[in-house]
């Protein structure tokens, strides 16, 4: 039977095992203390590198933040610039385009799209020669963008002119840049397009008021006369003939006195208009002076001058003007005189065929007026101006001890008056004219000579040449035709 176990042996049996407990944990608490310690070491370790890392991470938190608001601002800078750069070019009364290297439109001002008559959906992302139908596929452009702009940064005042479906003709002033972008290594050229056709118009209409007569729209005096230069030149080149024809009106004088200078005006605004009508395209009508007029008819001989002055003739014969600014109202007929050159067969200068188409008018005037008169022969010879003189050398070298007179002269050849005869027939000619400052020399040769009643020798002499040089020396020594009234 077992003992019972009574509550004090249950006691002493706990404390027993408590104090066992007790002797293991004094063994164990020195190592307890240490690990507590390293513990806490390792903890506040962490919480070291705990609050480092917090504080790296807001100080980068915080740089990122900067950041973000510093791209924020230069985007703002960008659009800013952007809107500033599109308000300047919107604002710009020059269209301008802006194309990629590929020559497609990246965008263009408001101003193109309004001149233009165009629209920016059907105008961007479009080759520029495509765009309006290709419109702008123009020759002149073309060779601003493929030949030139390729070898250059740019190109200034670059003139083209083109037929626009819509605006009509249009002269152009083109500037092209090319720009370079460094962000995405990209090319634009930048086409800026001044529209000078009114300037153009205005500087046409200014050179036309310079070279033009403003009452009849003939060709000025001035002008007359340099293309009269630029015609005997052309002429000389290709060896072409060319007629030229003074004209004046007959009993002008009678219409100013006897119904006012504004009936005049009349009267030749009439002339000119009929004149210029009748004439070719080629043809030049100037308005020499007063009523007098000259035409100018390039590769054209006398008879076909004259053909054109009888139609001009006819018109006025069947044909009676109205004088609106007469003093008394009524129809009036006129009638013209004219004199007719032409070189090279009349003349051998500018000068001589101007004075022989003169002489020519003076003698219709002369021969009755309302007609028109043709100077037949060829190089007409005039009086020496006073003063000029002549020496002749012979075959031997020996001057002609009595020199001749010259009774006229052309640029030709000349009519000499001398004592005796002239046997040779080459001949050197020393002439001296007071215009020149020395004596010049050309070969004579004789081509006919009669002996008159006076004992004087009539001995006619060419220039089988006379240099260029020689012709302005050789035209100072003739005098022009005398003016008859």
């Amino acid at each position: 039977m077992k003992k019972k176990v009574t509550a004090k042996q249950q006691l002493m049996k706990a404390i027993n095992a408590l104090q066992q407990q007790i002797k293991k944990l004094g063994k164990i608490g020195p190592g307890l203390e240490n690990k507590e310690k390293e513990l806490k070491e390792y903890e506040k370790t962490l919480e070291d590198r705990v609050s480092t890392r917090t504080s790296a991470e807001r100080v980068i938190q915080r740089l990122l933040r900067a950041e973000i608001e510093q791209r924020k601002k230069l985007e703002q800078t960008v659009e800013d610039a952007l809107e500033y750069a599109n308000g300047i070019i919107n604002t710009v009364r020059d269209s301008l385009i802006i194309l990629d290297a590929d020559l497609k439109v990246v965008s263009a001002s408001r101003s193109f799209y309004q001149f233009f008559k165009v629209k920016p959906e059907d105008t961007e992302k479009q080759h520029i020669y495509e765009l309006g139908d290709r419109q702008w596929d123009i020759p002149r452009l073309r060779e601003l963008l493929e030949d030139i702009l390729p070898h250059t940064t740019s190109f200034d005042d670059f003139e083209v002119e083109h037929d626009f479906p819509g605006i009509g003709t249009r002269t152009m002033l083109l500037n092209a840049r090319k720009v370079y972008r460094k962000t995405n290594h990209t090319q634009l050229i930048l086409l800026a397009i001044e529209d000078i056709t009114a300037y153009k118009e205005a500087e046409e209409k200014l050179k036309n008021l310079a070279s033009h007569d403003e009452l009849t729209g003939c060709v000025n005096f001035r002008s007359i006369m340099e293309l009269l230069e630029t015609e005997l030149a052309r002429s000389k080149r290709y060896q072409k003939t060319f007629s030229i024809v003074m004209i004046d009106i007959d009993h002008f004088k009678k219409i100013n006195d006897d119904h006012g200078h504004l009936a005049g005006n009349d009267v030749l605004i009439a002339f000119a208009h009929v004149v210029k009508r009748s004439i070719r395209s080629i043809d030049i009508v100037g308005r020499y002076g007063g009523d007098e007029f000259m035409l100018v008819f390039p590769e054209t001989d006398a008879q076909q001058a004259l053909v054109v002055l009888e139609r001009v003739r006819n018109y006025f014969n069947r044909t009676k003007i109205t004088l609106p600014q007469a003093k008394d109202a009524g129809e009036f007929t006129l009638e013209f005189s004219a004199g007719v050159a032409v070189f090279p067969c009349n003349a051998r200068d500018l000068k001589e065929l101007i004075w022989i188409a003169d002489n020519a008018l003076r003698q219709a005037k002369r021969q009755g007026k309302n007609r028109a008169v043709l100077e037949r022969r060829r190089l007409v010879r005039l009086n020496p101006i006073p003063g000029a003189r002549i020496e002749v050398v012979d075959s031997s070298g020996k001057e002609n001890m009595n020199p001749p007179q010259i009774a006229n002269i052309s640029q030709e050849g000349m009519l000499l008056l001398s004592t005796q005869d002239i046997l040779d027939e080459e001949l050197l000619c020393r002439i001296y004219c007071p215009k020149n400052k020395s004596p010049f020399e050309l070969i004579c040769k004789v081509k006919h000579k009669s002996k008159q009643e006076s004992e004087l020798y009539r001995i006619g002499v060419y220039f089988p040449e006379v240099p260029d040089s020689m012709n302005e020396n050789l035209s100072n020594c003739i005098e022009p035709p005398a003016e008859t009234a």
